[in-house]
């Protein structure tokens, strides 16, 4: 119930700044997202680093927002030689450096994994096509009726028919009849996409798209519940009722941010 309650709370709110908003609305709600699930990754890997990596994150995202992609490999350089910086003068005399390179490597990782992918959500929303109207806020949407479909056809499905464990040392719970289940609610939410809002989008790209998204968030998801194992945490925070943190939720969007934003290049630009 918990669950269902914060998407009828969260949704609405998110849904109405990418249609009826200007495209710094829906992107704050995003960047403040992305923000607070690396927060939660850098609680996670209990190696402090917060301040540089939170505001290289925060460059890379307004890099994003201006459509300056280049500055990013710039903002991670510099991250990379303040985290050097940091490790040098910060450690006490007596402190020996057998830590130093998985910390700097934690934090350095989480800029890259949690802003740098999260960050094309970003990119996606600032995108303009004057022969598609309102191309932005049809691949977002298609984005999250995506991903939204395939967690909940995963879940309900596991719920129902699971037997087969999909990768039990990582998430114990997650069956291959889930991982079913969600394929085939990405694909549904897919067509629906394109039969509602988005006939632009080619039944014979819609397909295969929603099947990569499903494979990716499947791949998005266990990788955080190895991140979560490794740090010994059933959630990476208790901020949304039902899902844990925002990092919880993120998950599956990451590694599919990207994915949408190349394929608006490929096909659709």
């Amino acid at each position: 119930m918990a669950r269902v309650l914060s998407a009828i709370i969260f949704l609405p709110i998110l849904f109405a700044a990418l249609w009826l908003g200007a495209p710094i609305w829906f992107s704050a709600i995003a960047a403040a997202g992305v923000m607070i699930g690396l927060y939660e990754y850098y609680r996670l890997a209990s190696h402090g680093g917060e301040v540089q990596g939170l505001a290289a994150a925060a460059a890379a995202l307004a890099a994003f927002y201006y459509e300056r992609h280049e500055l990013i490999v710039a903002i991670i350089a510099a991250l990379v030689i303040v985290e050097m910086l940091a490790q040098l003068f910060t450690r006490a005399k007596d402190e020996d450096f057998s830590e130093m390179l998985p910390a700097a490597a934690m934090r350095v990782f989480g800029v890259l994994y949690v802003a740098v992918l999260g960050g094309y959500i970003i990119a996606i929303r600032v995108i303009e096509k004057p022969d598609i109207p309102r191309l932005a806020p049809k691949l977002l949407t298609l984005f999250f009726i995506v991903v939204f479909a395939g967690d909940t056809g995963a879940y309900y499905t596991g719920r129902a028919m699971g037997r087969r464990r999909l990768a039990p040392r990582v998430s114990p719970g997650k069956t291959v009849e889930g991982a079913i289940g969600g394929l085939a609610g990405n694909v549904a939410a897919a067509l629906i996409a394109h039969f509602t809002f988005f006939p632009e989008l080619k039944i014979a790209h819609a397909v295969p798209l929603a099947l990569a998204m499903g494979l990716l968030g499947i791949t998005g998801d266990l990788c955080e519940s190895m991140l979560k194992r490794g740090a010994r945490a059933k959630d990476a925070g208790n901020l949304i009722p039902g899902h844990g943190g925002l990092l919880d939720r993120l998950d599956s969007m990451l590694f599919n941010a990207p994915l949408l934003y190349y394929f608006y290049l490929i096909f659709l630009k």
